[in-house]
């Protein structure tokens, strides 16, 4: 993995293109989860119009763990190249302000360049990104190199708290990302129509926030051609039935993430098993 990373990505893209029919015919990922998924997100949509987003999602696939590894070895300045930052005034105000700030984002893309943001804006000078531990440990260490590459803190999920309250302690903004469209366990809080169907949550993001004077922002995803993307801090704005939630920013994250998708369906992750039968523990 190291050797192909030092290798142009044109040349990875081939490879990539060969991957595809492997993991799509013959492999056959996930292939059943995948259609269940969309079937039920897209109940308007045909049964030639469901295969159309599938294999586009395999192509899609195939080269995010590409463009993922190629953090191992790829220059600043085809980073900014490929990844283009919008709005950055958003959370450069919010930390002049004093304030805090949480990313809330998606599985869209390839998330692992999104980090690219935290060389674009200001102000905050300090940044983190919330992560699960991995049990393999060679793909642990793997993927914290990936990750570190833009020197931000990498957080283990279960020290989040912990980690936000003393950073907030210290009195100096900061930014930390959250990938929040994740399966919720037992502390799954709230639920929300996303996507045709039920879906429940942890507000962790939202609740956190309140401790730690942080204001929440969303990060649109938007692939604009083959390893190229634009990306777009935005304001989370309740609509007034959100806003009558316990949990308005996080409702009005769902809303905008499901927008999201719906413009381009193949990037999200859906051979993640979602939307299992969750019962609420009371």
């Amino acid at each position: 993995m190291r050797l192909l990373a030092g290798l142009p990505l044109g040349f990875l893209y081939l490879l990539s293109d060969i991957a595809y029919p492997i993991i799509y015919y013959i492999i056959r990922y996930r292939r059943r989860l995948v259609r269940e998924n969309l079937t039920c997100s897209f109940p308007e949509k045909s049964k030639r119009e469901i295969q159309r987003i599938e294999k586009a999602f395999y192509r899609n696939l195939c080269d995010v763990f590409i463009e993922a590894f190629k953090c191992l070895n790829i220059s600043d300045q085809e980073m900014r190249r490929r990844v283009e930052v919008l709005n950055c005034e958003l959370p450069e105000r919010i930390a002049s302000e004093g304030k805090n700030i949480f990313m809330l984002l998606g599985h869209l893309g390839c998330w692992e360049w999104y980090q690219e943001v935290s060389v674009r804006y200001r102000l905050p000078r300090k940044g983190g990104e919330i992560y699960k531990h991995i049990e393999n440990a060679y793909f642990s260490s793997l993927m914290h190199e990936i990750r570190s590459r833009w020197q931000t803190t990498q957080i283990e999920m279960k020290q989040t708290v912990r980690t936000m309250l003393s950073w907030n302690a210290l009195g100096e903004p900061f930014l930390c990302g959250f990938i929040s469209d994740q399966r919720p366990d037992t502390k799954a809080k709230d639920f929300v129509t996303f996507l045709n169907q039920q879906t429940w949550y942890a507000p962790g993001a939202e609740e956190l926030a309140r401790k730690v004077n942080t204001e929440l922002v969303y990060l649109d995803v938007e692939k604009t051609a083959r390893g190229h993307y634009r990306l777009t801090f935005k304001e989370l704005k309740p609509t007034e039935q959100e806003s009558a939630s316990p949990f308005p920013l996080s409702r009005a994250f769902w809303h905008m993430l499901e927008q999201n998708i719906c413009r381009q369906p193949e990037l999200w992750l859906w051979s993640h098993n979602r939307w299992y039968k969750f019962e609420l523990t009371k």
